[in-house]
C-alpha cells in the first residue's frame, strides 16, 4: 500500500515507513478505508500550513459520480451515503439521490452513475423506485450510450427471486446502450463484505477516470470523527433487558411478548417508525443436534476468513441455521452425496421450493436427509448469520433511555422436534431481566410521522401494531393534535388486543380519535383489516381529502390485501374505475402520504 513512498518523497523516515507498512498489511479493505477516513478527518482540524510537506496533491474534482439508491429498509441509503463520504474524501465530486427523484430526462444526461438497489418481497423493486422502474421499462425510455454504470444489488437468498430488482435494472440499462464499468455484485443479508469489495473497485475506477487518474492521491475519509462509540450492525450495543412479559392472554394462538431494553449511556438514537436490529445466537441444543447427526466433533477446528474457532462456536455465533435457502440446500446435498435431495429440489417449481424452504430449518434438513461431511465443508456451505429487525414500539421522548419491542415467537415443526425462530426464540424464551442483547438502530425515514398536523391512519395486524404505539407516544410527548385512527387485526379480542390498555387510554384522552378492530376468529366468517378498509372507504376518503397519511405495517400479504381494498373502496365511493383509483393510491405514495413497513 505504501510501497511507492520513500524517505525522499514523503515526510516519514525509514523506521516509520517500515512500521506503517507492517501495520497496514494486516488490515482488511474496510479497515483501510476507515483508517484513511479517520486520518483525513483529523487533517481538517489542522492549520493550512500543517500539510505543506505532503508529497502528492489531492486531485481536483473532475466529472461527477452520481450515486442513486432504491431502499426499502434504509440499508441501501446508508451504503450510498457511506460510499459518497468515502469518495468525497478521495477528492471526487459526488452527488447522492433516491431513485424516487430520478426522471427519464435526467437519466438521459447521466454519464457516470452507480446504483444501490434492494429487492422487496418476491422480486419487487422498493417502493421509492417503483415509478423509476416503470418508466425505464416503458416506450419512452431513452438510449443511454453515454452512461457508464455499476450496480450493487441487495437481497435475501431465502427468497426465490434473489436480488431480482438489481438484476432487472442491470439488464435494462445494458439493453438501452449503457456500459458497465464493472460487474454487478449481488449481496445477501450479510452485505458487508460484498459492499466493501464493490466500493473499493468503484473508488479505484472513479479515481482513474473521474479525478485525474494516476496523478491523484485517493484519500478516503469519514466526514465526522466521533468521540463516542457509533453503535452499528458491526458494532452493536449490549442493551440490558429491563422488562419481558407476555401481552397475549391464556388460550391465544400466539405468543407475543413486550420487551423493554435499556439504552442508558449509549447515546443510541431512534425515531418512531425506525427498527431495531438484534443479533441473536443459535441455540446450543440445535447446534449439538446438527453436529451429532453429521457425526462431527464439536471441538473440531474450522476457519472463517482469518479467524480460527471450533465448529460448535461457528454454528452458534456465525452461521445461519434457522433460515434455509436454495444455496444452503444444494451445498448440503453435494457435501453429503445426497443426489436424491439435489435432484428433487432442483426439479421443484418456484412454489414448491418456497414451501420446502419455509417449512424447515437446517436441523430439520439434516434429520430428514442424513449424511456425513467434514466440519469445514459444513461451515463453508452455510450462510453467514444475520441480525433480525423489529419495528420499535416506543418513542424515546416518551420512555427516555429505553427501547421497546413487540416480539411474536416464531414456531415451526417439520419433523419430530419443534423449532423456534432465531431472535424471537432467543428474546422471548431464553432471556430474563438483567440479561443483555446486542442491538443497533435501523432508521426507516419512509415510515416516520408527518412533520405537520396532518391526520394519520394506522393500519396493521399482529405485531404490526408496534410502530403505532411509538407514534401515539410521540404525539402525546409532543402535545401534537394530529387526528389518529387505528385499524388493527388479530385472532381474538379477549386474548390478542395488543397494548389494549394503552389504546383505550389514548382513545379516552383523544390522542387516538377512532379504533376499528378485526378479530378474525371471533365469528364464523373470518374478518381481517382489509374488510374494515373496504367498509370504511367513505370515511377514509374524507380523511384523505383532509391530507391524511396512511400507514401499513405487518405481513406483505396483508399489505397487498389492504391496498387492493383501498383501491376498490375509493373506486366505489368516487364513482371511478379501478385504474383511476389505483392511480390515486399511487399518487398518495408519490406525495409521501402512503407509508409501508411490510415483511
Amino acid at each position: 500500500m505504501l510501497g511507492a513512498l520513500r524517505t525522499d518523497n514523503s515526510p516519514f523516515d525509514e523506521q516509520q515507513l517500515e512500521a506503517l507498512n507492517r501495520a497496514l498489511e494486516s488490515l482488511e479493505p474496510h479497515q483501510s478505508l476507515w483508517l484513511s477516513g479517520y486520518l483525513a478527518g483529523l487533517s481538517r482540524a489542522l492549520p493550512a500550513d500543517a500539510l505543506a510537506g505532503a508529497a502528492a496533491p489531492v486531485a481536483q474534482a473532475g466529472e461527477t459520480l452520481q450515486v442513486f439508491y432504491g431502499s426499502e429498509t434504509g440499508n441501501g441509503e446508508t451504503l450510498a451515503q457511506r460510499l459518497a463520504e468515502t469518495a468525497r474524501g478521495a477528492g471526487l465530486t459526488v452527488e447522492t439521490a433516491s431513485l424516487d427523484g430520478l426522471r427519464l430526462p435526467q437519466l438521459a444526461r447521466l454519464t457516470n452513475a452507480v446504483f444501490i438497489v434492494s429487492t422487496h418481497g418476491e422480486g419487487d423493486p422498493p417502493e421509492e423506485a417503483l415509478d423509476f422502474f416503470e418508466a425505464l421499462d416503458g416506450p419512452r425510455a431513452p438510449r443511454l450510450e453515454q452512461l457508464r454504470y455499476r450496480i450493487l444489488a441487495l437481497g435475501d437468498r431465502s427468497y426465490t427471486h434473489f436480488c431480482a430488482a438489481g438484476v432487472r435494472l442491470d439488464e435494462r440499462l445494458a439493453a438501452l446502450g449503457a456500459s458497465r464499468f464493472g460487474t454487478r455484485v449481488d449481496c445477501d443479508v450479510d452485505y458487508g463484505p460484498g459492499y466493501e469489495a464493490w466500493a473499493t473497485e468503484v473508488l479505484a475506477w472513479s479515481h482513474d477516470h473521474l479525478a485525474g487518474g494516476a496523478n491523484a492521491r485517493p484519500a478516503a475519509r469519514l466526514s465526522v470523527v466521533r468521540n463516542s462509540p457509533s453503535w452499528t450492525r458491526d458494532n452493536p450495543f449490549e442493551a440490558e433487558v429491563l422488562d419481558l412479559r407476555p401481552i397475549t392472554g391464556i388460550g391465544s394462538p400466539k405468543d407475543v411478548r413486550h420487551i423493554a431494553l435499556s439504552l442508558e449511556g449509549s447515546g443510541l438514537a431512534y425515531a418512531p417508525g425506525d427498527a431495531l436490529g438484534v443479533w441473536a445466537p443459535n441455540r446450543d441444543d440445535t447446534v449439538a443436534e446438527i453436529l451429532e447427526q453429521l457425526d462431527i466433533d464439536p471441538a473440531a477446528r474450522v476457519s472463517i476468513g482469518d479467524e480460527a474457532l471450533t465448529v460448535a462456536e461457528s454454528l452458534k455465533q456465525r452461521r445461519e441455521l434457522t433460515r434455509l435457502d436454495a444455496g444452503t440446500i444444494e451445498n448440503y446435498a453435494r457435501a453429503t452425496g445426497r443426489a436424491d435431495l439435489l435432484e428433487a429440489f432442483q426439479a421443484f417449481g418456484d412454489n414448491e421450493r418456497s414451501a420446502f424452504i419455509e417449512a424447515r430449518q437446517f436441523a430439520d434438513l439434516v434429520t430428514e436427509f442424513p449424511g456425513k461431511t467434514e466440519a469445514q465443508t459444513l461451515v463453508d456451505g452455510l450462510r453467514p448469520l444475520a441480525p433480525r429487525s423489529y419495528s420499535i414500539a416506543s418513542s424515546a421522548d416518551y420512555v427516555g433511555e429505553e427501547v421497546h419491542l413487540t416480539v411474536a415467537t416464531v414456531r415451526s415443526q417439520a419433523g419430530a422436534t419443534p423449532r423456534q425462530g432465531l431472535a424471537s426464540g432467543h428474546l422471548n424464551l431464553d432471556l430474563e431481566a438483567g440479561a443483555r442483547v446486542r442491538v443497533f438502530a435501523e432508521p426507516n425515514r419512509r415510515f416516520h410521522l408527518p412533520e405537520d398536523d396532518a391526520p394519520i391512519v394506522m393500519i396493521g395486524a399482529g405485531t404490526g401494531v408496534a410502530p403505532y404505539r411509538a407514534f401515539a407516544q410521540q404525539l402525546e410527548a409532543d402535545g401534537r393534535d394530529n387526528e389518529a385512527w387505528l385499524i388493527f387485526g388479530n385472532p381474538h379480542l379477549r386474548t390478542d388486543f395488543l397494548y389494549q390498555r394503552d389504546w383505550l387510554k389514548w382513545r379516552e384522552t383523544g390522542q387516538v380519535r377512532r379504533i376499528d378492530a378485526a378479530w378474525s376468529r371471533d365469528q364464523e366468517e373470518k374478518r381481517y383489516v382489509q374488510h374494515i378498509v373496504a367498509e370504511q372507504a367513505e370515511r377514509l376518503d374524507e380523511w384523505l381529502a383532509r391530507g391524511a397519511h396512511v400507514y401499513l405495517c405487518g405481513a406483505l400479504a396483508m399489505g397487498h390485501a389492504v391496498q387492493d381494498a383501498l383501491v376498490e373502496g375509493l373506486a366505489r365511493v368516487r364513482g371511478t374505475d379501478s385504474d383511476a383509483a389505483r392511480e390515486a393510491v399511487a399518487d398518495l405514495r408519490r406525495a409521501g402520504r402512503l407509508h409501508k413497513d411490510l415483511y
